[in-house]
């Protein structure tokens, strides 16, 4: 079978949380009051984000002086190389929002890669937001991974076994959908939580040399 990959951006592409550094920057830290009930579920991202964006007080410019700050993992370019080499789709799957996703991607000359993410937009001296993904059957996510996941399962017809790499709670949808999960941080603590097969990685070094061991991909 074909090998997919679907990627987390936030703390899996980036070394760091690029959303949550915006908000958390321009929002004097008050947007951390949030996350406890995002984090159990008793919020939904929607509201989150919708209530963290409202508290961004910043130019265009200033957000993206800001986002320059920010590097990919030291991997993922040679990843990219290696899964175009296979011919295996990599998406970008986030639940964060495309403005500044796309601003580092272009940076690296990956701005080709297909996105499934909230839409933001700074202006007015603030952000908002915007989400385009209707999900059917999710109602915590803004985009759900795992729907995105089975909706491309669906349209491949089976041809695809599907990798997912993440770091983060809002990966959780996808752990349900993917063949092979690669975690840390916090998508590792749920898997153990919730006793889900996966394997850890660092970077993407790591992914990219398990991935051609276990037959996924060739060099």
């Amino acid at each position: 079978m074909k090998t997919a990959v679907f990627c987390d951006f936030d703390g899996t592409i980036t070394r760091r949380d690029v959303g949550y550094s915006i908000f958390h920057h321009f929002s004097g830290g008050k947007n951390d009051d949030l996350l406890p009930d995002w984090k159990a579920g008793r919020m939904t991202t929607r509201t989150c984000l919708t209530l963290e964006a409202g508290m961004v007080k910043a130019s265009a410019e200033e957000i993206y002086r800001f986002i320059d700050q920010f590097e990919l993992d030291e991997g993922f370019v040679e990843f990219v190389s290696l899964c175009e080499k296979n011919t295996a789709p990599v998406f970008v799957a986030s639940d964060g929002l495309d403005f500044y996703i796309k601003y580092i991607l272009g940076k690296y000359n990956l701005d080709h890669l297909e996105l499934k993410t909230n839409v933001g937009r700074p202006e007015n001296g603030g952000l908002t937001v915007e989400f385009p993904y209707q999900n059917v059957s999710c109602r915590h996510c803004g985009v759900c991974k795992g729907e995105r996941i089975q909706q491309f399962r669906e349209s491949a017809e089976g041809k695809y076994r599907v990798v997912f790499v993440g770091d983060g709670y809002s990966d959780a949808c996808a752990t349900r959908e993917a063949d092979l999960i690669f975690a840390k941080k916090d998508l590792e603590r749920y898997c153990l939580a919730n006793d889900i097969a996966y394997v850890k990685y660092n970077s993407f070094h790591d992914v990219s040399r398990i991935l051609v061991e276990q037959g996924y991909l060739s060099r």
